[in-house]
């Protein structure tokens, strides 16, 4: 019986990690882009939403990452697909938003100067 009890237990807290997480997005982007401070090659990129603390984790194939915290923008419509925003600021492409499908978009701060 204790044994049973555990495992709901052990059960019900995975399914709450779970649940905490937002689903990854994965991403191709053609250009060197700057997420906050940080300067980030052309590549495939994973981003994922922290559910709880609205943290931003942006990861390279390559094991680079840079993590922001976010604030919620507008609702993305429904059916529109994932994007991210870019704008252009001095010639480097700075990323300003990330907007999942069906979600909240998130804004990601912009460093003084850009």
């Amino acid at each position: 019986m204790k044994s049973l009890k555990l495992m709901c237990v052990l059960f019900g807290l995975s399914a709450a990690a779970m649940a905490l997480k937002a689903e990854s997005l994965s991403v191709n982007i053609p250009y060197g882009f700057v997420v906050g401070k940080v300067k980030m090659p052309a590549g495939a990129y994973t981003i994922q939403e922290e559910a709880v603390n609205g943290v931003i984790t942006i990861r390279s194939m390559d094991g680079k990452a840079v993590a922001m915290l976010s604030t919620p923008g507008a609702l993305t419509p429904d059916g529109a697909g994932p994007s991210l925003t870019f704008v252009n600021v001095g010639g480097e492409m700075v990323l300003t938003s990330i907007h999942p499908a069906s979600l909240p978009t998130r804004l990601l701060p912009r460093v003084p100067g850009q």
